[in-house]
């Protein structure tokens, strides 16, 4: 199962994200990435702390309906979303605000690069932004579901779900990914 979000200032801060990715770029190559051009190449893995004002404007956005992404992986029906009250709180058996983001990181695709299957254990949710998805780019596969993923868009998953990305065929793909950990355990299921 996947959530998609759809990032309200995508259009407004892409082409400043895709810049910042770039700009910052290890050289390292993400382990069990393969394809005829080599592997994607990353940045280092806390982007997030880094202070750079469009990264943050984008994860504080994450941050903030990570309360209501997070009743999409609580319950089997479907959430009621966009409730911040302390009486829709109530309702979970978990703090639904302690979510953070522990770990953030850019990756960038050159073309004829995918991605093996892996996961992001013992993160408890991940999440994929896809600030650049060129014609050619590869559906992410997530467990055994396919997703077609656009610019702008925001999936979130549990990080134990193994995913991977086919052999894509455009160039420049650019994605800015995230691990995400829960906080709230003092007094859990109490």
């Amino acid at each position: 199962m996947i959530v998609v979000n759809e990032f309200p200032r995508a259009s407004e801060l892409n082409s400043l994200l895709y810049d910042i990715v770039c700009e910052n770029l290890s050289g390292g190559v993400k382990p069990g990435v393969y394809g005829d051009g080599g592997g994607g190449i990353i940045t280092d893995y806390k982007l997030h702390i880094q202070n750079i004002k469009e990264i943050d404007e984008l994860t504080s956005w994450i941050s903030r309906v990570l309360p209501d992404v997070s009743k999409n992986f609580a319950t089997k029906q479907k959430p009621r979303l966009g409730l911040h009250s302390h009486e829709d709180e109530k309702g979970y058996d978990f703090d639904i605000n302690a979510f953070q983001i522990e770990a953030c990181w850019g990756i960038h695709y050159n073309g004829k690069e995918s991605l093996a299957e892996h996961n992001h254990f013992p993160a408890l949710l991940a999440f994929i932004y896809y600030v650049r998805t060129p014609k050619g780019s590869a559906p992410i596969m997530v467990g055994d579901e396919l997703h077609n993923v656009e610019e702008g868009q925001c999936i979130f998953f549990l990080a134990s779900q193994y995913h991977s990305v086919d052999q894509s065929q455009g160039s420049g793909r650019c994605a800015i990914v995230g691990n995400i950990i829960y906080t709230g355990y003092n007094g859990f299921g109490g």
